[in-house]
C-alpha cells in the first residue's frame, strides 16, 4: 500500500464514521441555562451550524456541551484529543515511550532478519505541558529526552541527551452538539526545534523516534505539522480521528555513511490515527481504548526540493517512500481527580522500507484546575 492509498483509506474511514458509525440519541443534552446578554451576544456573533441553532464554538455550544456525558479520563496515548483545555487550565503528561527493534519491512512489505550485528533500541520521555487560553485555544510544549543503544558492524551508538523540542497551538472551531453526528474539531500547529543537533544529543541523525510519538520528524531536522483533529462523544464510547502533515526543512545535516554534512530533504511524513475508546467506570474514569497508528514517508516534498534518497541507515533503508502501521490496547484510570495513569503497547501490524519494532508506553496525567479549583473535562 503506498501512501495514496493510505490517504483515501483515511478519507474513506472519516466519511464512514461521520455518516453510518455515530450515533446521535446516546449523547442527547439537557436543554442549555439561559445565556447572560453578553454571552448570548458573543455566541450569535459566531458561525451557525443550523439545524439546533447553536454557534460552532461560542458560549451557547459551549454551555450545551458541557451537560453531555464526557467522564474525566486520560483518553488515549497517541491519539491528541480535538477539545481543549479549559481557559486557565494547566496540566503536565510524562510520556515514556520505549522502541524494541525486532526485524524490518522490506519494499514489498515482506519481513526480513536484521543484519549481523545489528540492533536498536530506543527510550523516549517526553513531557506534554499545556495550558488553556481561551475557551478554544490551549498552547502545550513538548520537551523530551531520548536515550539510544544502536550498533551495526562494530558501530556503536548510545548514550542519553534531548531529543527535538516540539510546540504546538491548537484552536477547536467547531465543539460537537448533542443532538448532531458532528464530532469536535481543531486545526494544531505544530513547530518543532532541532535540539537534537544544538546539543550534540546521540540519536540516529535523520533517524525517525518510536512511531508512538506525534508529531514524528526526524532526527535534527526543523519542521512544521498542520493537523486536523476531531473527537465524537457518544456514550458510553469516544472516537478519535487525527491527521498530521509534516514538512521538515532541508538542512545540511550528518548522515551515517556519508561524508561530510550534505543539504539533506527528507520526503514529508503523512500520519493518520484512529481511536475508539470504551469507559467502563465513569467515577473512576476507568476504560480501555483500541488506538491505530499509520505513519507514511512520502518520496516528496511540498517545497519541490528532491528528496535525496540517501541511505538513513547502515541497512540501506531510505529517507523516501515508507510506511508503518500499528495498533495498541490502552488502559486508563484515574488515581485521584488530579491525577490519571494510563498505559499500553503498541505492536506491529505491517510497513515497508522501514523496521518492525514493539513499543510499550505510559503516562500520568497532573490536572491544575482554573485557579487552583475543580479540574473540567475537556
Amino acid at each position: 500500500m503506498n501512501a495514496r492509498i493510505a490517504t483515501r483509506v483515511f478519507a474513506g474511514i472519516v466519511l464512514c464514521a461521520g455518516t453510518l458509525i455515530l450515533p446521535t440519541g446516546t449523547v442527547r443534552a439537557e436543554s442549555p441555562p439561559a445565556l447572560p446578554s453578553s454571552s448570548a451576544n458573543s455566541a450569535q456573533a459566531g458561525p451557525v451550524s443550523g439545524g439546533d441553532g447553536l454557534s460552532w464554538n461560542g458560549a451557547d455550544a459551549l454551555a450545551a456541551y458541557r451537560k453531555m456525558w464526557n467522564p474525566l479520563s486520560a483518553g488515549p496515548e497517541l491519539i491528541p484529543m480535538a477539545d481543549t483545555a479549559p481557559p486557565g487550565e494547566f496540566y503536565v503528561r510524562p510520556f515514556f515511550y520505549g522502541q524494541f527493534v525486532q526485524a524490518q519491512y522490506g519494499s514489498n512489505g515482506g519481513v526480513h532478519s536484521l543484519g549481523n550485528g545489528f540492533n536498536e533500541t530506543q527510550l523516549l520521555s517526553l513531557a506534554e505541558i499545556g495550558v488553556g487560553l481561551t475557551d478554544n485555544a490551549q498552547f502545550t510544549i513538548f520537551p523530551s529526552m531520548a536515550s539510544v543503544w544502536s550498533s551495526y558492524g562494530g558501530a556503536y551508538t548510545q548514550g542519553s541527551g534531548f531529543s527535538d523540542l516540539t510546540m504546538e497551538l491548537k484552536y477547536r472551531f467547531y465543539v460537537q452538539h448533542p443532538d448532531r453526528r458532528v464530532p469536535s474539531m481543531s486545526f494544531a500547529l505544530h513547530v518543532t526545534l532541532p535540539t537534537s543537533t544544538w546539543t550534540d544529543a546521540p540519536v540516529v541523525k535523520g533517524g525517525l523516534p518510536p512511531l508512538a510519538r506525534i508529531p514524528s520528524t526526524h532526527y535534527g531536522s526543523p519542521a512544521l505539522t498542520p493537523a486536523l483533529l476531531t473527537r465524537y462523544i457518544a456514550r458510553p464510547f469516544r472516537f478519535y480521528a487525527d491527521l498530521f502533515y509534516t514538512y521538515d526543512f532541508p538542512n545540511n545535516a550528518s548522515l551515517p555513511g556519508v561524508p561530510g554534512k550534505p543539504l539533506v530533504q527528507f520526503g514529508d511524513i503523512l500520519q493518520y490515527r484512529f481511536g475508539l475508546e470504551n469507559i467502563v467506570n465513569d467515577r473512576t474514569g476507568t476504560g480501555y481504548i483500541l488506538e491505530f497508528v499509520g505513519m507514511s514517508g512520502l518520496p516528496f516534498s511540498v517545497d519541490g526540493i528532491p528528496v535525496n534518497g540517501l541511505p538513513l541507515t547502515a541497512d540501506g533503508l531510505h529517507v523516501g517512500a515508507f510506511n508503518l502501521w500499528g495498533l495498541q490496547p490502552t488502559f486508563e484510570t484515574n488515581i485521584t481527580r488530579n491525577l490519571i495513569f494510563s498505559v499500553g503497547v503498541l505492536l506491529p501490524v505491517a510497513g515497508t522500507n522501514q523496521y518492525q519494532s514493539i513499543s510499550p508506553n505510559l503516562s500520568l496525567y497532573w490536572y491544575w484546575g482554573p485557579g487552583g479549583g475543580e479540574v473540567i473535562a475537556r
